[in-house]
């Protein structure tokens, strides 16, 4: 019992070592404003063919850092400010389709980090993405017509 204590002492300890949050963290100065650029590789395809979708995210907005101890308990923070711009982020996004019945996006990762779309059935389709905005309120990107022949 006598080695029990002071190992389970330094088993807590250790566990607790690995939870710690970062002493500064950073926080927006207001709500930061998020931009989506998405794009089609076509606007016009046939059944069954797969089109490549594009998304950028830009990021404009002021953050500062401050102590986390000095934040109340709900106070959104992040451990460094998000990137001003990202040229790839389709991957990331929340995609879907109206009407959606016909609608299949790709759910394997692609190294270029780009997302495919493929239509089963001829239709015009309205693509939508979008994006959680960290210590900020949800975006969504302008939406893109597909005609489905």
């Amino acid at each position: 019992m006598r080695v029990l204590k002071p190992l389970l002492v330094l088993v807590i300890l250790g566990a607790s070592a690995c939870q710690d949050e970062p002493r500064l963290v950073y926080v927006p100065v207001s709500p930061p404003q998020v931009e989506l650029l998405t794009s089609a590789s076509a606007s016009e395809v046939a059944v069954g063919a797969p089109i490549v979708l594009r998304a950028e995210r830009r990021y404009r907005g002021e953050w500062k850092q401050v102590e986390r101890a000095s934040l109340p308990q709900a106070q959104c923070w992040l451990g460094r400010p998000p990137p001003e711009y990202e040229a790839e982020v389709s991957d990331n996004l929340h995609w879907r389709a109206s009407p959606e019945s016909a609608a299949r996006f790709n759910v394997i990762y692609r190294e270029d980090r780009t997302r495919e779309v493929v239509f089963s059935q001829a239709g015009t389709f309205i693509l939508r993405a979008s994006s959680v905005v960290y210590c900020g309120e949800d975006v969504d990107a302008k939406p893109i017509s597909i005609k489905v022949l």
